[in-house]
């Protein structure tokens, strides 16, 4: 099979050429390892897609797709059977007004009473991270979370929570760590105790307002989408109707979810272990095959006639050896019955890698990023300019108390 290579910097109008942080606030609701960024999102949503259009992610993760698709006039679905990154998802393809968000703050500073909790209750694990005022706090939070009736306000609420719960920030509730990803609890023992740090007091509440404040800052979306969490390979949508799949797939062991998520599950009643016993994770090539063969099928399923489906995976070493996801994915796709147009290169400088301290040469080099069509599929003919490039369905909404 002879397949067409472009780079990502020799397309005109590339993502690559978006500002940096480009894409409204609501996109930074939480940071999470393995997120594609919001510009490609809307690369592949406005040149693939017209507006009404039904846009799938069935490996959703934060959600950017699926946003960019309810921002841009499409009815966004995003699928992960991940809990944290199903949350996430939903809080974007169903946000709630700011004022909802300062209704249940003030109803929440009424109602908190943290003083009832015992800490000594909560694994050592997670008390490393979190002060005693702060611990109680967090979990009378989630308990009144949980009494909230209104879902999609609750799974909002979760949200921030999820984007506040660890970080290096005075808005971040744990001691200075990383926001992307849960740090190993024995390295962040061993780092508070040779420095001498003292856990952070917070008021987990002003912290939840401030946050707000700053996700709602560029508006929510006009249009509503839907969540789903689902294996990939069955997923709760009819037969052809989806209009585009923009999507991808775990790097085989490269990215560990669950314990990279493993305090944020915490928080929302799960463990790590349980969640990964449900997830995708192989170092096989042929078992990564068959995983992929079982996917298209499913995205083949529930795309329509005519249209297209983007799959963006990696260049990586496995056990030394140099995988190019796309090339061996594509040969799948055509057993499927789609054909492939192309495989778009795409270099991850080396500041974005989800190991920084990689050499150039370890974990995912290049994104490598597979088009596929179904029938006869036919471009928008759009071309974007990123200076004036911005959503065409927000709600702005000024968040007051």
């Amino acid at each position: 099979m002879r397949t067409t290579y472009i780079l990502s910097y020799r397309i005109k109008d590339s993502w690559k050429f978006a500002r940096d942080n480009w894409g409204i606030a609501l996109h930074r609701i939480c940071s999470r390892t393995g997120s594609f960024p919001p510009a490609l999102a809307h690369y592949f949503v406005v040149k693939y897609s017209r507006i009404g259009d039904v846009v799938l992610d069935p490996f959703s993760g934060k959600g950017t797709a699926p946003l960019e698709a309810c921002l841009n006039g499409r009815i966004g679905i995003g699928n992960d059977l991940s809990p944290e990154a199903y949350v996430l998802t939903r809080a974007k393809v169903r946000p709630v007004p700011p004022r909802r968000v300062i209704e249940w703050i003030e109803y929440a500073k009424r109602k908190l009473n943290p003083s009832g909790y015992k800490v000594s209750e909560v694994d050592e694990d997670v008390r490393a991270f979190f002060s005693s005022y702060t611990l109680k706090q967090i979990l009378a939070v989630r308990d009144l979370i949980e009494e909230t009736e209104d879902e999609d306000l609750a799974n909002f609420m979760k949200a921030l929570m999820l984007g506040i719960l660890h970080g290096p920030t005075k808005i971040h509730l744990s001691v200075k760590c990383s926001h992307s990803f849960s740090m190993a609890p024995e390295y962040v023992k061993r780092y508070v105790k040779k420095n001498g740090i003292e856990k952070p007091k917070r008021n987990v509440l002003e912290c939840l307002r401030i946050k707000a404040e700053r996700v709602f800052r560029d508006g929510i979306p006009a249009v509503k989408g839907r969540a789903y969490m689902e294996d990939a390979r069955k997923l709760p949508i009819d037969d052809e109707s989806v209009d585009l799949v923009v999507t991808s797939p775990p790097y085989f062991n490269m990215q560990t979810y669950a314990w990279d998520n493993w305090l944020r599950l915490w928080f929302l009643g799960y463990s790590y272990e349980e969640i990964a016993k449900r997830l995708f994770h192989t170092e096989s090539v042929d078992r990564f095959k068959e995983f992929m063969e079982e996917v298209l099928r499913e995205i083949y399923r529930v795309l329509r006639w005519n249209r297209a489906a983007i799959i963006v995976l990696g260049r990586l070493k496995l056990r030394k050896k140099l995988v190019d996801m796309a090339e061996t994915t594509a040969p799948i796709a055509e057993k499927v019955g789609f054909s492939v147009a192309g495989i778009i290169s795409d270099s991850i400088p080396k500041s974005n890698k989800y190991l920084w301290y990689l050499r150039d040469e370890d974990g995912v080099s290049k994104e490598v990023i597979l088009e596929l069509h179904k029938g006869e599929y036919r471009g928008q003919g759009v071309e974007i300019d990123w200076e004036n490039a911005r959503p065409l369905t927000v709600i702005r909404e000024v968040m007051t108390t």
